[in-house]
């Protein structure tokens, strides 16, 4: 009989980590990390709550740390199976848990510094760069809409969610006793007025439908106002003859905000500025959005000149 249990964002939304039990295989869904206050972050560092010894596979929807962050520390206790995903989201990961792995060695360095004066152990970073480079042997990229199977009786398709380049909605198909139901994952999902990617696929059917909605009960101001917003501060502060610093996401909201840029440059609404994208990670990660424009919207692509 299939069961599924939670490991993680439980009364809380991060550290992403579910197990799916079937007759035949035992299935890790998301891995995440843990973030937010420093109680919350020290759950990093507990033993996994099930016995890695018994994972078949391992199933991500999206890159993102608070789903994918604990991958590397999975891989360095033992599990060396497979791990799949999208292929955009293999790519974005070699990035984001390279860096995620530089920010765990400063910080076990800062705490063993504490440590040093007060006469304590110190204590090992999470996982290491190396670490990050077993995972990554272990990653399995898929093109969005193609059913694979992945143990025996379980099938998996992902779908476009829309919510950074290569996120999916997780599908699996579970058969047992000659029955075969199906469990869809939501991830998390994107806005259908989010520049560059496609809207969210739609999955019309589930027997069981697993979601994660931190923001389901909020509604979002209209994007047409945001823009309008946004080109009002940049008009007015170059007119002023100053800059505008833009903190921003590496991962998504980034390339958005640069291709927002360009649209109202390209439409006369703004003069030529001077774009100076100050972070080696975010340069990385649009270099990959660059490299998939064939997931883009069609309206999006086609401003940039894809077909």
């Amino acid at each position: 009989m299939t069961k599924l249990t939670f490991h993680g964002a439980i009364e809380g939304v991060t550290g992403s980590s579910y197990l799916l039990e079937t007759a035949t295989a035992k299935i890790l869904l998301e891995c995440g990390l843990y973030q937010g206050r420093r109680e919350e972050e020290k759950q990093n560092d507990n033993a996994f709550s099930f016995n890695i010894g018994e994972l078949d596979a391992v199933v991500l929807s999206h890159g993102h740390l608070d789903h994918s962050g604990r991958l590397p520390k999975l891989s360095a206790d033992g599990y060396k199976g497979p791990i799949y995903m999208t292929s955009p989201t293999a790519e974005l990961l070699e990035v984001l848990l390279k860096d995620s792995a530089s920010l765990q060695r400063s910080d076990a360095e800062w705490e063993n510094k504490r440590r040093r004066r007060s006469g304590k152990d110190l204590i090992e970073p999470l996982y290491t760069a190396e670490d990050v480079e077993e995972m990554l042997t272990q990653c399995v990229g898929n093109r969005y809409g193609k059913r694979i199977s992945i143990v025996e009786g379980v099938d998996v398709c992902f779908r476009d969610a829309g919510h950074i380049l290569g996120s999916s909605i997780v599908e699996m198909f579970i058969t047992e006793g000659g029955t075969e139901k199906k469990l869809v994952f939501s991830g998390d999902l994107g806005n259908s007025y989010a520049a560059l990617l496609a809207d969210p696929e739609v999955v019309e059917e589930a027997d069981v439908l697993l979601l994660e909605s931190t923001y389901g009960d909020r509604n979002h101001r209209p994007m047409d106002d945001t823009l309008e917003e946004f080109e009002d501060i940049i008009v007015e502060a170059s007119k002023n003859g100053g800059n505008i610093l833009i903190p921003s996401f590496a991962v998504g909201r980034t390339q958005e905000i640069i291709f927002r840029l360009g649209q109202l440059y390209q439409k006369g609404k703004l003069k030529q500025q001077a774009v100076f994208l100050d972070s080696p990670m975010a340069i990385a990660v649009t270099e990959i959005y660059h490299r998939y424009q064939n997931v883009y919207n069609t309206e999006d692509a086609a401003a940039l000149g894809q077909s």
